[in-house]
């Protein structure tokens, strides 16, 4: 692979082989979502794997939203 950059290759690789936190799979309100745990009771979606179309439009199973894990169905 070539790239064409005036960045340094440290820049560009930063953080590319940082061991990721674990992530779980949770089912909520009929959809699959993957959650990345901040503590015991809550989590920010990472993405939504399964559910309906409008399900990606909405934004309560955006990425990045913070979720509480209580009342939440493995």
């Amino acid at each position: 692979m070539t790239l064409y950059t005036i960045m340094s290759g440290e820049q560009i690789f930063e953080g590319m082989w940082k061991e990721q936190p674990p992530l779980l799979e949770m089912q909520i309100e009929g959809r699959l979502l993957q959650i990345m745990p901040v503590n015991e009771r809550s989590g920010i979606i990472v993405r939504l794997i399964n559910g309906s179309l409008y399900d990606y439009l909405d934004s309560a199973y955006a990425p990045g939203r913070e979720i509480s894990l209580n009342a939440v169905q493995s």
